[in-house]
């Protein structure tokens, strides 16, 4: 696609998804099976705790709508509700796309485009707490497009140079302050310093090292027990090497695919001005992307929006 306001993050000859420049999206940031084995994507248009309305990531043809029920939400303004969308690829027939988490505005034999309004999002009961609205979207196969662990594999559309925002800092064992840019109840956005940024083009992310080889760290670490790190080209033999942000242990490499390596991170705690926190979680944007801090309890910190607060980190 031509237009300048969205990126093609998935494209090949069969199929293409492209997200707004202002977009958020994740592969790894959620505990479900599709996202703990490189199967699913999720895309925000921001991050925040209220829903908004939905733009199609993909053009296709809408043929079916399914209205579920979801588990009841432990906090408010949720619903017990689900709605799965399934979409024809426009491009090649033996894949359709998978959306769920949106409240649909569109109607079953409608043609869309990228760009074109899908819907509002929701959040239900599969939501934690502390997770924001957005679309969820898998690559299936017309033959079994619904089951949860029957997604397909995709391939990032990223250049074969990750280059980094600027130089490391080296700040083992030492607290590394990050700037509070939002600050909701049951979250924080932050930035962490430039040095800790990297770039695939088009896609920006945290940068992790594993065998001396940077990489993107993309999860929710450790609240989510296993990430994922993009390179820039295809890796192997990397399977048991352990993965660090900036010099600090964050987890064991378990299994790759292509230019994905998939870590444990169990062993990782994190800790805010010294109070220990549930986790961060991590994602992928055309820009310097937020990070989400995660406290055990709604309103744990009391500080303001624009300050260096710090940040730190151990293992077991």
């Amino acid at each position: 696609m031509g237009n300048s306001e969205y990126i093609e993050i998935i494209k090949n000859n069969k199929f293409e998804i492209s997200i707004s420049r202002k977009s958020h999206f994740s592969i790894a940031t959620s505990p479900y099976y599709a996202h703990q084995h490189g199967l699913a994507l999720d895309i925000y248009h921001q991050i925040s705790i209220e829903n908004y309305h939905v733009i199609s990531p993909i053009a296709g043809k809408i043929i079916n709508i399914r209205h579920l029920y979801a588990p009841k939400p432990k906090f408010q303004k949720g619903v017990a509700k689900e709605y799965l969308i399934l979409i024809e690829n426009i491009y090649n027939k033996e894949f359709l796309f998978k959306i769920l988490h949106v409240k649909p505005k569109v109607e079953v034999g409608q043609y869309i485009e990228v760009g074109d309004p899908l819907g509002t999002t929701i959040r239900n009961g599969y939501f934690a707490y502390w997770s924001s609205p957005h679309i969820h979207l898998e690559l299936r196969s017309p033959e079994n497009p619904l089951r949860a662990r029957e997604g397909l594999k995709f391939t990032l559309a990223l250049d074969k140079n990750l280059t980094k925002k600027a130089d490391g800092n080296n700040l083992k064992n030492k607290e590394i302050p990050i700037k509070i840019k939002k600050i909701y109840p049951e979250f924080i956005l932050c930035h962490f310093p430039n040095s800790f940024y990297g770039k695939i083009k088009p896609i920006f992310g945290v940068i992790g090292t594993v065998d001396n080889k940077n990489c993107l760290i993309d999860g929710g670490i450790p609240q989510y027990k296993n990430g994922i790190a993009i390179f820039s080209d295809k890796i192997n033999k990397i399977k048991d090497s352990s993965i660090f942000l900036d010099t600090n242990y964050i987890g064991d490499i378990k299994t790759t695919r292509e230019n994905l390596a998939f870590f444990n991170c169990e062993r990782t705690k994190f800790f805010l001005n010294k109070e220990e926190i549930r986790g961060i979680s991590l994602f992928l944007a055309n820009f310097i992307p937020y990070m989400k801090i995660i406290p055990y309890k709604i309103n744990q910190f009391s500080f303001t929006e624009n300050s260096i607060q710090y940040l730190s980190m151990v293992s077991n």
